[in-house]
C-alpha cells in the first residue's frame, strides 16, 4: 500500500484533536474555501512534525490489499463511538469522501431512531459530491448514528462497502448512558446507585431508547423483544453475518489493529486522541447491582460477550504478529499525545509541551463536521 506523508497525517491528526473539542460555528460558505485553501498550503509546506519511523506492521496483510474508502459504520452510544467517528471523518476529509448526513439536522447529521427506508436518501440526506445531477446513491462512509438495518442500507451505500461497529460493557455504559442523558431525574435517591436500582425497577426506561438494550436497540432490537430469547439471539446471529467488524471499547487499541487490518489502513490514518469523554467520575458497581444489570441489560450482556469473544479469537489466529502490531501503534499513539494537543476531557483542551506548529495552527476551534455538511450542500 503506498504510504502517505507524514505531514498529512499530522495536520490530520492534529486538526481533528481540536476541531471536535469545540463545535464553532461557520456561517459562511467562504469560511470553507478559506478553510480549505489554508488546509491545502499548509498540508504541502515544509514542517518540523516527522514520525520517528514508518511503523509498518509485521504482518503481510497490507501487501495483498487496497485501503478501503467505503465503510458503513453504526455509531452506537455511550460506547466511545465519536472517537471511531472522528477518525473516519479525518479520513474521508482528506480523500474527498462522500458521507451519509441527514440534511435537517445541521448540528450533528445524525438520523438516530427514524426508520431508515429505501426512500430515506432522497427524503433526508444530502447528496453525494459530484458535479453532475444530485445522487442519493454510492456513499462512502456513514458515521452518523442510524439503527442499523444491512439490506436498506445496502441500496444507498457504495458496493463492497465495509461494516463495522463499537460496543462496551454493558455495566459500565448503562451508567454512562444514565447519567449523561440525565435518565435520574425524577428519581429520588442519595447516590447514582440507589437511584439505578430504582430506574431499573420503574418504567421510566420505557419512555426512551438510552436506558435499556440500547446497545442492540442501535443494532436493530426491537424493544418489544427484549425478554424474547429466540429474537435476541437470532438478532445477534444476524449482526455475526452483516459485520465485518465489531469494536470493543474496552480494548479499544486492539480492536483499532484490527481494524486497521480490516480497511488497509495506516497506524497514522487510525491514530486518536479520545473524543466526547466526560470527567465525571463513574461510581462503582458493586455487586448486587451488576446482577441487576444483567437481568435488566440481558440483551445488551449477550451481545457483548459474544463479540468479546470473536474479538479475542481473532486476535489468537494472529499471534505474535498482532502484539508487535499493537506495539508499533502505540509508539504512533505516544508521538501524537506528546506532540499534538491533546484532551481527556470535553470541557478543556490542554496543549502538550512539545506542540509542533503544526498542532497548534488548527487551534482556533473549525468544526470538522460543519465543513463536511457544507461541502456536501447542494440544491436538488
Amino acid at each position: 500500500m503506498k504510504t502517505e506523508k507524514p505531514l498529512t497525517y499530522v495536520v490530520l491528526l492534529c486538526f481533528s484533536v481540536v476541531g471536535f473539542m469545540y463545535l464553532a460555528n461557520i456561517d459562511e460558505q467562504d469560511d470553507i474555501h478559506i478553510f480549505m485553501k489554508s488546509w491545502e498550503e499548509k498540508s504541502s509546506s515544509n514542517g518540523n512534525f516527522r514520525f520517528s519511523s514508518s511503523h509498518e506492521p509485521v504482518s503481510d496483510f497490507k501487501e495483498k490489499c487496497s485501503p478501503i474508502s467505503n465503510i458503513m459504520y453504526v455509531k452506537t452510544h455511550k460506547t466511545g463511538s465519536t472517537t471511531i467517528q472522528s477518525i473516519l471523518y479525518r479520513y474521508g476529509f482528506s480523500r474527498n469522501l462522500s458521507f451519509v448526513f441527514r440534511r435537517q439536522n445541521k448540528k450533528n447529521g445524525h438520523i438516530r431512531y427514524t426508520a431508515v427506508t429505501k426512500d430515506s436518501p432522497r427524503k433526508m440526506f444530502l447528496p453525494v459530491l459530484g458535479n453532475g445531477n444530485c445522487s442519493f446513491a454510492g456513499y462512502n462512509i456513514s458515521a452518523v448514528h442510524v439503527v442499523h438495518n444491512r439490506p436498506v442500507m445496502e441500496t444507498f451505500m457504495n458496493p463492497g462497502a465495509k461494516y463495522i461497529t463499537i460496543i462496551r460493557n454493558p455495566a459500565s455504559q448503562l451508567i454512562s448512558a444514565f447519567l449523561f442523558f440525565h435518565l435520574y431525574r425524577g428519581i429520588k435517591g442519595n447516590s447514582t446507585e440507589e437511584k439505578l436500582f430504582k430506574f431499573m425497577n420503574g418504567t421510566k426506561w420505557r419512555r426512551g431508547h438510552y436506558g435499556r438494550n440500547s446497545q442492540l436497540v442501535d443494532l436493530g432490537l426491537s424493544k418489544s423483544n427484549f425478554d424474547n430469547d429466540t429474537k435476541i439471539k437470532e438478532r445477534i446471529q444476524q449482526l455475526s453475518e452483516q459485520m465485518d467488524l465489531v469494536l470493543i471499547s474496552d480494548y479499544f487499541e486492539e480492536s483499532l489493529v484490527l481494524l486497521k487490518q480490516e480497511l488497509c489502513w495506516s497506524f497514522e490514518d487510525l491514530a486518536f486522541t479520545v473524543q466526547n469523554n466526560r470527567s465525571r467520575q463513574k461510581p462503582p458497581i458493586s455487586p448486587s447491582l451488576l446482577e441487576k444489570m444483567r437481568k435488566f441489560n440481558k440483551a445488551d450482556f449477550l451481545l457483548y460477550e459474544h463479540f468479546n469473544r470473536t474479538l479475542w479469537d481473532k486476535i489468537a489466529k494472529q499471534g505474535h504478529a498482532f502484539w508487535e502490531d499493537l506495539r508499533k501503534f502505540k509508539q504512533v499513539q505516544e508521538e501524537v499525545r506528546l506532540r499534538c494537543p491533546n484532551s481527556t476531557s470535553v470541557q478543556k483542551l490542554k496543549h502538550a509541551n512539545e506542540s509542533s506548529t503544526f498542532c497548534d495552527q488548527y487551534a482556533g476551534g473549525l468544526t470538522l463536521f460543519k465543513t463536511l455538511f457544507k461541502r456536501q450542500i447542494r440544491k436538488c
